[in-house]
């Protein structure tokens, strides 16, 4: 099987305003070019647990489709979501009940050395009584990997994603009839050198992102959404060394341009910024996984006006094994976003923080829970909120080709801005071929 079978597999995944449906491409899940383990005496190698939701069972779990030279996942999930405050208004809550058809596609070559792949979805979401609220989403992703040597490879991929806004996300537009189209294109390439101890990578990536007006709510006016259209460049470098097969030492610098196409006279949103990160990855025998680093953001907005973000932070993701079938994991991160429809805002510095648990009850029934929290610091302004989610849920694989998904998401808001409160119930069947 290709060496990037997982990331193509990973690559696909899309969170909608409730669970995730469809998996819908995003290049930022595709970590880039591996090298073969013998060249770099397997010091990175991370494979010694795994995860209780990533047992392949024969027999149970879906089996690849082969194609000549090439392995294909399609699937198609069906399934139904009753939410209750679709518009998230803390005093008047609506209620819906929608439908949800989502096939996917994932093909990667099978080749010894080199490769390419493609990834596929669509997602489509019927509201039965808010119809306003319907929404087709696609993904598309195409990505190939060159291997020039044993010990160095360059991989890129080219993304389109056309997708419906979350109402709870940063950039939520509370006052619209309907939620807000986006389209982004993005392009990426990575290069990686690995030779026994040492481990190097740097990482470009370009995307262009455009949002589409929408009716408001109330007055039947059109609420521009032309200042939000910018572009976004992305460079990388990051340096490995390993002192141990079970633990390394590494390094990151991060630049980040974000230019926005309509500049607004009165608030440039303009904005580029460092990123630097020092700590370690490691696979510890107390069956512990993962990367812990201490971070620290320098980000200075194009107008003079506002002020410098300079912040310390820990960028961190987490993998325990109390047993073979349970895993608890936990992660912390910090960054610099755009501020959406905030008004009076350039950008936002979110901070998130979770834990989840994943475990196997059966070969059969698999269980999941997950609680997170995003705080949201908006500038230049006064508003911040602090948004928790909850997340429950359970999969039961019926036999190779048909599993049944059950869920709940609880999410809720303070904020001296808008606070609410959103129960959401799912319930689908997945098919593999």
């Amino acid at each position: 099987m290709s060496k990037l079978y997982s990331a193509s597999i990973a690559a696909l995944l899309f969170s909608s305003s409730t669970f995730a449906y469809a998996q819908v491409a995003d290049q930022s899940y595709y970590s880039g070019a591996e090298v073969s383990a013998a060249e770099s005496g397997e010091y990175f190698v991370r494979d010694r647990y795994i995860a209780a939701d990533a047992y392949n069972y024969e027999g149970i779990d879906p089996v690849p489709v082969r194609l000549g030279a090439f392995i294909a996942r399609p699937s198609l999930t069906v399934g139904a979501s009753a939410e209750s405050n679709v518009f998230l208004d803390e005093v008047d809550e609506v209620s819906d009940t929608f439908l949800v058809a989502a096939p996917t596609l994932s093909t990667v070559s099978t080749w010894s050395r080199h490769a390419i792949g493609f990834d596929a979805a669509v997602q489509h979401e019927e509201y039965l009584d808010l119809s306003s609220e319907s929404a087709t989403q696609v993904g598309l992703r195409g990505f190939g990997q060159v291997d020039v040597a044993s010990n160095f490879a360059i991989a890129g991929s080219a993304t389109f994603d056309k997708i419906r806004e979350a109402r709870s996300s940063v950039g939520g537009n509370l006052n619209a009839a309907e939620r807000t189209d986006i389209e982004r294109t993005g392009v990426e390439t990575n290069a990686l050198y690995a030779r026994n101890r040492v481990r190097l990578r740097g990482r470009i990536a370009f995307n262009d992102i455009d949002y589409s007006d929408v009716d408001a709510a109330v007055g039947g006016r059109t609420i521009d959404q032309d200042f939000r259209d910018h572009e976004e460049t992305v460079a990388a470098v990051s340096a490995e060394y390993a002192v141990s097969r079970d633990w390394s030492l590494r390094g990151e610098i991060q630049h980040l341009d974000r230019n926005y196409t309509d500049i607004n006279p009165t608030l440039n949103r303009d904005i580029s910024g460092l990123i630097f990160r020092a700590g370690t990855s490691f696979e510890l025998p107390v069956s512990l996984r993962g990367q812990v680093s201490a971070q620290y953001q320098d980000f200075e907005p194009d107008d003079p006006m506002q002020s410098n973000i300079e912040e310390f932070g820990v960028d961190a993701s987490v993998q325990w094994f109390p047993t073979t079938l349970t895993t608890i994991s936990g992660y912390a991160s910090q960054s610099v976003s755009d501020a959406g429809n905030t008004t009076g805002a350039a950008n936002a510095l979110i901070t998130r923080y979770g834990v989840g648990v994943d475990h196997e009850l059966l070969r059969t029934l698999d269980l999941s829970g997950e609680a997170n929290i995003e705080n949201r610091e908006f500038n230049p302004s006064t508003r911040e909120d602090e948004q928790t989610v909850l997340d429950l849920g359970a999969t039961w694989k019926l036999n190779p080709n048909v599993q049944v998904r059950g869920g709940y998401r609880f999410t809720t808001q303070d904020s001296n801005f808008d606070s609410f409160d959103d129960n959401t119930f799912t319930i689908s069947l997945r098919f593999f071929p």
